[in-house]
């Protein structure tokens, strides 16, 4: 494939037709119906190369721009004011009630957000490993693991074995917001589906998660950096 991009097959059975999205944070998703031969979907994103090389470059420096332009970075929902502090031996975060700040050896945008991302990831490994089981028990369910990860698609995803893995960027949202994510995933332990059994049950875990999706929905592009 031509571009600086590579692409990710998402088989979806009820789907009528391929269809092609460029995420915030630069993966490019097409999504197919069950059966569609691998040449097919290779000509459908050729045909459309230009303008996922368009959108891909503008998402890329915008996420590049961390350094030179991002003046605001969430946490739990809070909007911090985003520092830098250039010290080559005590590379790491601190925040306080108005700023992150960042303390990095240089100011390279790779330095930066290597660091930034080290310090969300601890954090959400110590928040959501204590959030999911307590947010289980309150509906009778047993989880017996949850892990951080780094989708590059979804916020989080189960599996039969009662696990709940979750995108790390998910400690920038509010709390009511990372509930929902997780309260969806407990859902799927019983409807394995989007029925409308399952939001139904969604709607009985968290009854605002419509506010929830929106608030995610308005938000993903400033939970990428």
């Amino acid at each position: 494939m031509a571009g600086d991009w590579q692409v990710t097959i998402k088989v979806v059975p009820k789907s009528r037709s391929l269809r092609l999205r460029v995420m915030p944070s630069g993966a490019v998703v097409v999504t197919a119906p069950r059966f569609t031969p691998r040449f097919a979907i290779d000509q459908f994103v050729r045909e459309h190369e230009d303008w996922i090389t368009e959108k891909h470059s503008a998402i890329v420096t915008n996420l590049n721009s961390l350094t030179a332009e991002r003046e605001k970075l969430f946490f739990r929902g809070q909007e911090y004011n985003f520092r830098l502090a250039v010290n080559a031996r005590q590379p790491g975060v601190a925040l306080d009630d108005k700023a992150l700040t960042v303390t990095t050896p240089d100011e390279a945008h790779s330095t930066v957000r290597a660091i930034l991302e080290k310090w969300y990831r601890k954090e959400a490994e110590k928040y959501f490993k204590a959030r999911v089981p307590l947010l289980a028990d309150l509906i009778n369910r047993d989880i017996t693991h949850v892990s951080i990860r780094s989708q590059r698609t979804r916020w989080g995803s189960c599996s039969s074995r009662n696990t709940i893995s979750l995108n790390w960027r998910l400690i920038m949202a509010p709390d009511p917001v990372s509930d929902y994510v997780i309260y969806h995933e407990l859902a799927h332990l019983t409807q394995m589906n989007h029925s409308r059994a399952f939001w139904k049950l969604v709607e009985d875990y968290h009854p605002k998660y419509q506010e929830a999706e929106r608030w995610l929905k308005d938000h993903q592009q400033l939970l990428q950096f």
